[in-house]
């Protein structure tokens, strides 16, 4: 969940240092940034997790980590930091 609010505080520039309650439900992650006001940022996979896991995992921790060794493991961070799989609500 840290990388998914990483990317949310750098996709949006008028970010400040408040922290969000974040979930991940089914499909869709949802982030509350925890102020009065505060800003809410949904998303939503485009494929069953399961899927984007066992079809694309090699390509996702390629573009996450560069070289990629039998000792990584893919995160639901991973799959939204690579933003192919994902789309903003």
């Amino acid at each position: 969940m840290e990388l998914i609010l990483t990317d949310i505080e750098l996709a949006d520039n008028t970010t400040n240092d408040n922290t969000f309650d974040v979930w991940y439900n089914d499909k869709t992650f949802i982030a509350i940034e925890n102020v009065k006001g505060g800003r809410t940022f949904k998303y939503k996979l485009k494929l069953p997790l399961l899927f984007i896991a066992k079809n694309h995992a090699k390509e996702i921790l390629e573009y996450r980590l560069g070289k990629v060794t039998p000792q990584d493991e893919l995160s639901i961070g991973d799959i939204f930091m690579h933003g192919k799989f994902i789309e903003k609500i």
